[in-house]
């Protein structure tokens, strides 16, 4: 009972600092943050409550302004230039606080906020709205996150990525391939991790990025659709055997042969009505011969052998058409 009671004060004094804060007394909204800079977990939880239970809706507004801009209002800052991790753990509260609801109305609010903060006249407000509004799984983020992917600064284009994942949208797929495109380390490789997670739902953007001018992307459409493992997807991979890239030709050689049974037939359709030089062979080799099955390596046998003998390119399309006859009337 003493317990609750202390609790209970503890969660008066704290919402009394929030409404003073909110009238714009410096000293009361230093005070707030220093508990969400605390590192005591206790006491961040404890603001964070509080932050929840207040039914003034402006708190959510500043709370969006804080993390965005670092600024509580003209007079007050919020981050101590002197310690950074304690700057750190104000914007993990505050991101926690956002994504972290009690009850519908609480929710509302917040998501109301958000939604308000994807217009803002600041380009930062803007940002950190989509943001937050994407790790919570809402859609209307993707404009503004694709903007940000477009023009945003690293650790606003690295947000981006992390919110398209979290949305999971088929139409996350274009910017988060934006994404890839720009080759800036740990945005390229967050943004093709992102794409890879998505898996089917991005598969549309991994078929468009077959074609891309850039080699080292069309490597990652193959590896990508490959991942997805989509049997459908045979033939338009297969085509990747004719890249004039030896990467991306061996990328897809790789996902033909985790086809297994099911990618043979688009490898034979390459190597019957297709130019065979030897880089094209080898890779087309390469898919045959990494397909783990004894039967579907006994079937093709007289293919392989043909393919390392004199005269492949002579002998090799012959052989492939007849076993593409084959194998359509078995499968």
């Amino acid at each position: 009972m003493v317990e609750n009671n202390t609790l209970l004060s503890q969660h008066t004094m704290l919402t009394d600092i929030l409404r003073q804060a909110l009238k714009g007394d410096v000293s009361a909204a230093n005070h707030m943050l220093k508990y969400l800079s605390s590192p005591n977990p206790a006491l961040r939880q404890s603001m964070q409550e509080a932050i929840n239970d207040l039914p003034d809706v402006r708190i959510w507004m500043k709370l969006l302004r804080c993390l965005a801009l670092h600024s509580w209002n003209d007079h007050l800052e919020c981050e101590q230039q002197t310690a950074p991790i304690a700057s750190q753990r104000i914007d993990n509260s505050i991101e926690d606080v956002f994504l972290q609801d009690k009850g519908d109305l609480n929710k509302s609010r917040k998501e109301t906020t958000l939604l308000s903060g994807l217009d803002d006249s600041s380009s930062q407000i803007r940002q950190v709205a989509a943001y937050l509004l994407g790790l919570r799984g809402n859609p209307h983020a993707i404009r503004v996150l694709s903007e940000t992917i477009e023009s945003g600064s690293i650790e606003s284009q690295l947000r981006a990525v992390k919110a398209l994942e979290t949305v999971g949208d088929e139409r996350c797929g274009p910017p988060l391939l934006k994404a890839l495109i720009m080759n800036r380390g740990e945005i390229h490789r967050e943004a093709g991790r992102a794409l890879n997670r998505l898996g089917k739902i991005v598969e549309s953007t991994w078929l468009r990025a077959l074609d891309h001018p850039n080699d080292h992307i069309r490597w990652h459409a193959a590896r990508g659709l490959g991942n997805i493992g989509d049997a459908r997807y045979a033939q338009i991979l297969a085509e990747g055997l004719l890249d004039e890239n030896r990467l991306v030709r061996w990328a897809t050689a790789d996902v033909l042969a985790y086809l297994g049974a099911r990618g043979v037939p688009a490898t034979l359709k390459i190597l019957s009505y297709s130019r065979l030089d030897v880089p094209i062979r080898q890779a087309a080799y390469h898919a045959l011969h990494g397909i783990t099955s004894r039967g579907v390596q006994k079937r093709l046998k007289p293919l392989l052998d043909a393919m390392h003998g004199p005269a492949a390119d002579i002998k090799v399309p012959g052989i492939a058409q007849r076993l593409l006859l084959e194998w359509e009337k078995v499968e």
